[in-house]
């Protein structure tokens, strides 16, 4: 984690169980908000190779050790046997009174809530059943796995000011998210 932030932009923390559709609700967020230079999504460094289902800079675990030991990170955790950073890049973003939209992990929230002044959590929700067909279809775990995923995530709370449910079509959770960041740069 980097040194405690006076910024004056605000950090938007994305969370939610595996499975809830959190990439598709920030990939459709950051089409809609394109041309709206207050928004910046930037991409996590993850120990896992690049896939369609999710946007980040995939890195190998001596090149994620490398670049924690340099300070590269913001923000970094480790989960299901891999590890994730968000780039320290959001802290010149803050700075320059943007909104940085960050997916994470919930185990992150509090040290963010702390190193970060201006923080809000966003919570993607699905149902049981969508998140179990939704993993199921990414063919990165078994079945057994998938379920134990379903099982931890019932367990967490995350305090999120903010919900965005995604039982849907895609289309109404990027709206209803897009209003949330809209209220937040307000």
């Amino acid at each position: 984690m980097s040194g405690a932030m006076r910024q004056p932009g605000t950090l938007v923390l994305v969370v939610g169980g595996s499975g809830v559709g959190k990439d598709t609700v920030i990939r459709g967020a950051r089409l809609h908000l394109a041309d709206v230079p207050c928004f910046v999504f930037p991409s996590r460094y993850i120990t896992r190779p690049i896939d369609a289902s999710e946007d980040h800079v995939p890195v190998t675990l001596a090149q994620f050790d490398d670049l924690q030991a340099r300070g590269a990170f913001a923000v970094h955790w480790s989960a299901h046997a891999m590890r994730y950073g968000v780039p320290v890049s959001i802290d010149q973003d803050l700075a320059a009174q943007k909104i940085v939209v960050c997916n994470v992990s919930r185990s992150v929230i509090e040290a963010a809530r702390d190193l970060y002044l201006r923080t809000a959590v966003v919570e993607v929700q699905a149902s049981r059943p969508r998140r179990a067909s939704r993993l199921a279809a990414r063919n990165r775990e078994s079945a057994e796995d998938v379920a134990a995923r379903l099982v931890r995530d019932a367990k967490t709370i995350t305090h999120a000011n903010y919900v965005v449910e995604n039982n849907g079509a895609p289309v109404s959770a990027v709206q209803s998210f897009v209003r949330i960041l809209m209220t937040i740069a307000q």
